[in-house]
């Protein structure tokens, strides 16, 4: 397994109206902490980092995420970014997402011998 060292630039806007620096500042500090969360919880992301701009509303996120492969490591990245920007109250309605077409969501115990 490699470590697979990403980053993208994100830009946002208001949809609420005029926000201030301090607003985007408090944002910032949310989705941080939601990052160093993640990292506690999944060994494989490791040292996450942001910087950015008040003025322009961007952030430049990078991570190192423990995968086989580059492809898989881009999606592991994307999931725990687009994670983390939803624990810090901010909707991705643009990104690809996926909703169940089964109608009835069975939950039934699987025997732990069981592969």
């Amino acid at each position: 397994m490699t470590i697979h060292h990403l980053e993208v630039d994100l830009s946002f806007e208001s949809r609420n109206g005029t926000t201030t620096d301090s607003d985007f500042d408090a944002f910032t500090d949310r989705f941080i902490d939601e990052l160093d969360n993640l990292q506690d919880c999944d060994p494989g992301i490791t040292d996450p980092d942001v910087a950015g701009s008040l003025a322009q509303r961007t952030i430049s996120v990078t991570m190192g995420v423990h995968a086989d492969s580059l492809e898989d490591a881009i999606r592991l990245f994307s999931a725990n970014v687009r994670a983390a920007l939803h624990a810090a109250e901010c909707g991705t309605p643009t990104w690809p997402h996926f909703v169940p077409t089964t109608q009835t969501h069975e939950v039934r115990p699987v025997d732990a011998a069981r592969n």
